[in-house]
């Protein structure tokens, strides 16, 4: 299997109304979650067209019909953990937000049809499209294999030398495949939430991806409960992707079948563009609480309740 790693480079846009006087006081922040899907909504808004990659399924019938629709929402699955307290400020200013995007295959995009198709671009553009006065600058760091540990290594670096505002850890799937001790990998994910904190960044974890053929599911999701189980303790958020690919295959095996790269394993274009969606409306949803943002697009748009398609 042949993994690949890029970085985004960060893209510079004018900002020609930055917000003052508009010292705004937020409430608890981080309301992050995943929400289960409870119906589907055509959506054309979820990647554009569709990209046939090299790590997309085969066009069929029913994936074709399943890749034009969207994932809609319920109820959250996840408790409010703490604060994204760095980058609601600025939002709330419209100054620019730097995101670390760091982890393994996915973020490196492995399985998607492109770089641009990958989740940190994807999340790049919904950001930008929302917030037209707040420079977003992605810097998306993925190696194909990782394990925590050496995530870690590169991680305790980067947020040195980055400055970021907030950090997306994806971690833990492959930790949970491999032979990985439990107590290994939850005092390797505390230490990467301690350097973040101590750099000044939010940090949200991304959790692990569910796929069909898991070969030892109690062990996997022992390994899922403990990222869980980490972020209530440090009052870190967590956006639980394992909750929401495991919703995509309740849905139907249609729905899951498009969220998946040709390995059955890997997320496809469809599948990135969604979870991007969904990350970038949770961030915004958390960073809005109680006030809303001067620099946002359209106020109020993300907390709008969708149609649920009957």
């Amino acid at each position: 299997m042949v993994f690949r790693a890029f970085r985004t480079v960060p893209v510079t846009r004018s900002n020609p109304a930055m917000a003052t006087a508009h010292q705004m006081r937020w409430g608890r922040l981080c309301g992050l979650s995943v929400a289960l899907s409870a119906g589907l909504l055509l959506a054309s808004t979820l990647s554009g067209p569709a990209h046939a990659g090299e790590g997309e399924p085969p066009a069929t019938a029913s994936t074709n019909a399943a890749a034009s629709w969207e994932c809609l929402t319920m109820q959250p699955v996840l408790a409010v953990n703490g604060k994204l307290s760095h980058t609601a400020a600025h939002l709330a200013s419209g100054s620019h937000l730097t995101i670390l995007a760091i982890g393994s295959s996915t973020t490196a995009g492995v399985g998607t049809s492109s770089p641009a198709a990958a989740y940190p671009a994807q999340l790049k553009a919904r950001l930008e499209e929302k917030l037209p006065l707040v420079q977003i600058d992605m810097h998306a760091s993925g190696i194909g294999g990782e394990t925590a540990v050496q995530t870690l290594a590169r991680l305790q670096k980067e947020v040195v030398a980055l400055k970021p505002d907030l950090v997306i850890w994806q971690v833990g799937t492959n930790d949970a495949l491999a032979t990985v001790g439990e107590d290994n990998f939850r005092a390797l994910v505390e230490r990467g939430i301690a350097a973040t904190t101590a750099a000044g960044a939010d940090l949200i974890l991304l959790d692990q991806q569910f796929f069909p053929a898991i070969r030892d599911p109690a062990r996997y999701e022992r390994f899922v409960k403990i990222v869980t189980d980490i972020g209530l303790k440090t009052k870190t958020c967590v956006f639980s992707r394992y909750a929401l690919m495991k919703a995509w295959g309740h849905q139907s095996a249609t729905v899951l079948q498009a969220m998946l790269a040709r390995d059955g394993f890997h997320m496809s274009d469809r599948g990135h563009a969604c979870m991007a969606r969904l990350l970038g409306r949770e961030i915004l949803r958390a960073a809005r609480q109680g006030m809303k943002p001067v620099a946002a697009l359209t106020p109020g748009s993300e907390n709008r309740q969708a149609p649920v398609a009957r």
